[in-house]
Formats: C-alpha cells, sequence, structure tokens
C-alpha cells in the first residue's frame, strides 16, 4: 500500500462517523454544520490533508477564515497531518488578505498602484472628518464614526454612494451619501484603500472581468470557508465569484447558531440558504460535542431550540454529566460581584481551581470595571481581553505611519499624522494651510512639504527648516527602499527623525519610555525578520509586509492576548467566541443586559441573535457553569429594577419546572423591595419575583 494511502487511512480512523463524511465529501457542494465544540477545526484540516494526500496540488485549494491566527494554525495542523512540511502554493488566508494578494496582483484593472497603502480604523475617521468639515456637515467624532459605520455597512453589501443617493430619504442620507463618495474619491487620490475596500473591490473586480475571474476560479479548484454564518454581503458574493459552477467544489463550514455579529453586517441567511444556492448540495450536521458535559449542553439545547430560523441540530456530550448548571439571583449588581469573587477564591483556595481556568463572561466591556476592582483588591490574578491593542498603541502607529510614506508618498493621512511629531514647528495653522494647498494643486502633501522646504509659499523659517529635515528624511528612506535595505529604512528613517527623543520628551519616567520604545523595537525586530526571508526582493516586498502589519492590527487582538500574564479571563460574549474554559461565570442574565436593551427594540431579529450570543456564552464551558441574575442593577449612578432574561423564564414554559436544565441558587435572601421602588410595576414584579423564587426552590 503505498504511503499516502497508509497515511489517508490513518487520518480517517481518528474522525467520527459524521466528521468522516465530511472530510471525504471533496466533490460537488458541502454544506457542514459544525456546532459548538464538535471539531470544525479538525474536519477543515483534515479535510484539506485528504486532498493534498489524494494527489491534488496544493496551490489548487484555497481555504478562507476570518482571522489570521486561525489560518496559521490550520496550515501549521495541515503540515503536520501531511509529513510535517507545509505544501508550497497552499493559500491559507483571510479574506482580507486575500483580498490584498488580488489587489496587488490585479490593481491596474481598478485604478490602484501597486504601491497602495491600507488605513487603519483611526485614520479613516480622520479622513471621513476631513470630508465632512468640507461639505460642511456634523464633525463630531461621535458623528463622523456613526457616518463611518453607516458607510462601512454599504460597503459590506457592495453598495455604491449612487445606491445611497437612490435609497436616500431625508437630507441626513444625501449627506451620507455625499460623504461616502468624496471618502472614496480621497482614498483613491492618496492610492489608500481601508478595510472594507480589501473585500469590496476585488468582488466587484470578479463579478465584472470575466478573464480576471476565469483566472482565479482556474487556480483555487477546491474553495473551503470557515464560520460562513459571519460572512457579510460582500464576501458571501466574493465567495460566489470564485465557485466555478461547472465543478462546485466548494465547502462551507459553521453554525448558524452561532451567528452572533448581525451589528458588523454578517447576514445569517446565507447559511441558511446553501442549498438553494447550490442545489444538490450535501449537508453533514456535526452534533457529537467534545467540549462540555451534558448538563451544559441540555440548557444550551434547550435555550436555542426557542429560535425559530436556525438548522435543526442537537449537540450531544461525549463527557459525563458533570456539576449541574446553577443559576445565582441576588439583590444588585454589587452583590452579583462579591459573590463571583467569594466564589472564585473557594474555587481556586479548596477545589483545585486555577485562576487560568476561570472566565467571567459579560454581555457589555463596561459590567467589567466593578469585577477589577474587586479582583485586585483580593490579589486574584486577572486579565481583560480586548484592551488596547499593541497595534493601537501611539508608538506604534507613529513608526507605521512613517513607513507607509516612505512606501507611498502619495498616503497623506499618514503624513498627517507624523507631520509634527517630533515637534519641528509645523503648528495646526500651518497643516491646515499645507493641506489646503496640496489640494488646491492635486498633489499628495509630500510633494507640498518639498516645495515649502525649497522656499516656496511664503512660509517661515522655522516651518521651511521643519518641512526640509522632514522631506530629506522620506529622499533618504526612498533610496535605503530602491536598494532593497528594509531595515535600515524602518530604524534609519525613526532615527533620522529622532523619534526615539520624542518620546522621551513625551515619557519621563524611564520605565514607562522604556515600554514605550521597546513596543517600536518589537516592531524593528518584525521588520528585521522580514528582511532577512526569502519574501525581501524589493519594494514590492516591502509593500505587501506593510499590508501585513495593517492587516494584523484588525486581526481582534487575540494573538497578542494570549500571552499576556496568567489569571482569569474578563471577557465580552462576541469576543469569547471560538474560546472555551472548564468554569464560566456568565453575568447579567436579565432583560435589558442579555437581551440587549437595544435588541429587544429591534423585535424578533434582534431577540434571536442575542439568543444566540446567550448560547455562544453557555456552550463556552467545558465543566462548571454558573449564570447571574441581579434583582437591581447600578447604571449611570441610579439603581434599575430588573427581570431574569426571557430566555430563562421561557425554558419553564417550554420545558416544565421540573425539566429546567438548571440547578437554581438563592443567594443574599434579606431582599427589601419596598425600600428601592414603589407602584405597581414593584407589585408585578415581585407576583414574578415569588414564581422565581418558587421554582428556584424547587
Amino acid at each position: 500500500m503505498p504511503a499516502s494511502s497508509r497515511a489517508l487511512e490513518s487520518l480517517l480512523r481518528e474522525l467520527n462517523d459524521a466528521q468522516r463524511e465530511a472530510v471525504m465529501t471533496t466533490d460537488g457542494p458541502l454544506l457542514v454544520l459544525a456546532g459548538a465544540g464538535t471539531g470544525k477545526t479538525r474536519v477543515i484540516t483534515y479535510r484539506i490533508a485528504h486532498l493534498l494526500l489524494r494527489g491534488v496540488a496544493p496551490e489548487n485549494i484555497l481555504g478562507v477564515t476570518f482571522t489570521n491566527k486561525a489560518a496559521r494554525e490550520m496550515r501549521e495542523r495541515i503540515a503536520a497531518l501531511t509529513g510535517g512540511r507545509k505544501p508550497r502554493g497552499l493559500t491559507l488566508s483571510t479574506f482580507h488578505a486575500l483580498g490584498v494578494r488580488i489587489l496587488r496582483a490585479e490593481c491596474a484593472a481598478i485604478g490602484l498602484r501597486k504601491n497602495f497603502t491600507i488605513c487603519d480604523a483611526s485614520d479613516q475617521v480622520s479622513r471621513l472628518r476631513t470630508v465632512l468639515r468640507d461639505i460642511k456637515g456634523p464633525v463630531s467624532a461621535g458623528d463622523a464614526r456613526a457616518i463611518l459605520a453607516t458607510i462601512s455597512l454599504a460597503k459590506n453589501r457592495l453598495a455604491s454612494p449612487e445606491d445611497l443617493v437612490d435609497d436616500a430619504t431625508d437630507e441626513y442620507d444625501y449627506l451620507i451619501a455625499r460623504a461616502y463618495l468624496r471618502y472614496q474619491e480621497g482614498l483613491k487620490t492618496q492610492n489608500c484603500v481601508d478595510f472594507d475596500d480589501l473585500i469590496l473591490l476585488p468582488a466587484r473586480l470578479l463579478e465584472s472581468s470575466p478573464e480576471i475571474c476565469a483566472h482565479y476560479r482556474q487556480r483555487f479548484r477546491w474553495l473551503l470557508v470557515d464560520e460562513y454564518q459571519d460572512t457579510n454581503g460582500a464576501q458571501y458574493r466574493f465567495t460566489r465569484a470564485l465557485v466555478d459552477p461547472a465543478r462546485r467544489n466548494v465547502c462551507v463550514v459553521g453554525d448558524d447558531d452561532q451567528s452572533i455579529y448581525g451589528f458588523r453586517g454578517a447576514e445569517m441567511d446565507k447559511i441558511l440558504r446553501f442549498e438553494q444556492d447550490f442545489p444538490g448540495a450535501r449537508v453533514v450536521k456535526l452534533e457529537e460535542n467534545y467540549r462540555s458535559t451534558s448538563d451544559i449542553l441540555e440548557l444550551a439545547n434547550a435555550v436555542i431550540s426557542q429560535n425559530a430560523g436556525r438548522h435543526p441540530k442537537r449537540l450531544r456530550a461525549t463527557a459525563g454529566r458533570g456539576a449541574p448548571v446553577r443559576w445565582v439571583t441576588v439583590p444588585s449588581s454589587e452583590d452579583e460581584v462579591d459573590w463571583i469573587v467569594r466564589e472564585i477564591l473557594d474555587l481556586t483556595q479548596r477545589r483545585g481551581s486555577r485562576p487560568d481556568d476561570i472566565a467571567i463572561l459579560m454581555r457589555s466591556a463596561m459590567q467589567a470595571r466593578p469585577f477589577e476592582e474587586k479582583l485586585r483588591l483580593r490579589r486574584i490574578p486577572y486579565r481583560l481581553i480586548g484592551g488596547q491593542s499593541y497595534f493601537d498603541r501611539k508608538e506604534v502607529r507613529d513608526a507605521i505611519a512613517y513607513w507607509n510614506v516612505a512606501h507611498n508618498p502619495s498616503d497623506d493621512m499618514s503624513l498627517l499624522r507624523i507631520i509634527n511629531t517630533p515637534r519641528r514647528g509645523i503648528g495646526n495653522t500651518t497643516i491646515a494651510r499645507l493641506d489646503a494647498l496640496a489640494r488646491d494643486r492635486k498633489e499628495s502633501l509630500v510633494a507640498t512639504l518639498e516645495r515649502v522646504a525649497a522656499g516656496a509659499e511664503g512660509f517661515s523659517s522655522a516651518v521651511r527648516a521643519g518641512a526640509k529635515g522632514l522631506s530629506d528624511a522620506f529622499a533618504r528612506a526612498q533610496e535605503r527602499a530602491r536598494a532593497g535595505r528594509f531595515e535600515e529604512l524602518c530604524r534609519g528613517l525613526l532615527d533620522d527623525v529622532s523619534y526615539r527623543d520624542a518620546l522621551a520628551e513625551l515619557y519621563s519616567d524611564p520605565l514607562t519610555l522604556q515600554s514605550r520604545w521597546g513596543a517600536v523595537e518589537d516592531l524593528l525586530s518584525s521588520v528585521k525578520r522580514f528582511d532577512e526571508s526569502p519574501a525581501s526582493d524589493g519594494p514590492e516586498s516591502f509593500g505587501e509586509f506593510l499590508a501585513a502589519l495593517a492587516l494584523q492590527g484588525d486581526d481582534d487582538h487575540e494573538d497578542r492576548d494570549e500571552h499576556q500574564h496568567a489569571g482569569l479571563v474578563l471577557q465580552t460574549l462576541h469576543s469569547a467566541k471560538g474560546l472555551e474554559y472548564p468554569v464560566v461565570f456568565l453575568i447579567g442574565v436579565e432583560d435589558e443586559s442579555l437581551p440587549h436593551r437595544k435588541s429587544i427594540e429591534d423585535g424578533d431579529r434582534g431577540i434571536e441573535e442575542e439568543r444566540r450570543l446567550f448560547y455562544v456564552g453557555i456552550t463556552r464551558a467545558r465543566q462548571v457553569l454558573y449564570l447571574t441574575s441581579a434583582t437591581f442593577r447600578s447604571a449611570y449612578g441610579k439603581e434599575h429594577l430588573r427581570r431574569p432574561s426571557r430566555f430563562l423564564s421561557e425554558l419553564r414554559e417550554s420545558v416544565g419546572a421540573d425539566g429546567l436544565p438548571l440547578s437554581p441558587l438563592w443567594e443574599n435572601s434579606s431582599y427589601r423591595p419596598a425600600a428601592k421602588a414603589e407602584g405597581d410595576d414593584v407589585r408585578n414584579y415581585l407576583d414574578e419575583y415569588r414564581r422565581l423564587r418558587e421554582l428556584q426552590d424547587g
């Protein structure tokens, strides 16, 4: 028997029946419904390994996922499964990285130059605020962010500014359409794209150019898309354009029950209608759960079964029953914090749990603050996931802005960020004048600086000196770029402008300065690794490196958060998706918190997404799960009466009190509602309260 056949047989023996079916179904459309904890990543990696061991050329396989981390892990697992070497030519990437690759190759077809740069979220807001000033629209940060979010959602459904004009119903809608148009014009002028463009532009290109589309369909003959329930309209059309209608070798993997990103533009109906999009598609359901105990899964199944719009499926535990799920109700949010911290101390001091085993999951990041205070007081180590990203740090963004301008002199927004950092006598009034001159002359801001340095436009000697110093630094950087010396370019440019001295002025404390400059050194180390790699072969490759930095900065912070100090985790439910912990406290299980008030206002669609979010939280727990509800919750200096979440009370109706998959625990029963509120609302609430108390007492 050939070695590849033996390896393939060994591979398939490690799978359960449903996983094996998904792995071996390699031709034609396939929908893999992978419930929480059912081995989704294993199926994806084994399926690609199966194709490779069957003799499919690596360059004919494309795997698309949502994070760089997931793509990297898949690549490493596939290498291990196929003999220890990473298959050359295999494409495993995020949607955005794939978009960058196509745009680099086909930039001429869409009017971009190869040295385009990717602007980050902060630069997007700055650009839009400039646009709003030009068209005399609202200019507050809040207005700019709100309008930018609307533009982003429009791009996610491939809508143009003209489409927004057609759909406009009032002056504000017209303002957004005008802002969108001017925003896009500014990006194109400066040879920049934003993150949404990395999907929108390739999708439009593939749909409008049969020749280019045919090239990529011929290249990628087997297409696999992970987390399909999270795709938005643009990602969906990007995917559809890549599928050869003759072969139809497309496999999508996902779970409609874990679709929780509607606010980002994700459209769950794409996974629900896959069989309509690809008639004759095979559907495989992964329902055997390797993560959680059966008590936890009973609750998860009972909760999610209340949703109408879903593929029917039911998780089955491979583990035993485990500890009962405990529903803890307390009088106030302060009592909730106290009870959870006491329980954590008991878990870690008497019952053998480590802080690393424990997660506190919440609907909103604002709920973390009182826990941080109490955990610090009790000296319990913790880490807050979703804090400031490494790539959001001022010094990191400054360094990348310098390098972006060296690579793409048309990138005015990056230059505006660092034009007076360090201070070089170019204040805000001068910056506004320089910016206006550049736009009037339809030239880059770098070109305007060069003219000012030469004595044009009547600026002061201090401004001319500052402009000359900066222009000369960029000129030297471009000489190094032409010579292919990218580490020298990056370090030399920061040295030429005395950036470390600028940090020393801002941060006089030696330890703070060390930390700040250390972040820049980390970045320079990554440049050095790139410079020494085979990928470093000219300015174009340096542009790809800068694009990779931009994409890494957009990767939900997970890579760097993982390596923070050990301790229990404080995390929002949205950021916890894909993770698991032995012990989970899911807090604030109350109406107006979970489900969130805004989702309640959105009606059934919003409620169903919140129920999916609750389901995601439940299925993060492996062994022990606590749910907590408070009768009164503090917000904005006031106490508000709260009812337990409808997601719990509806279980009583569907499964009955005896079959409720919870072990209720009533804490701190010195409840005195009359001191808190008055009127019919309290009396009505007390009736519900008594019924729940009776239910909890058995």
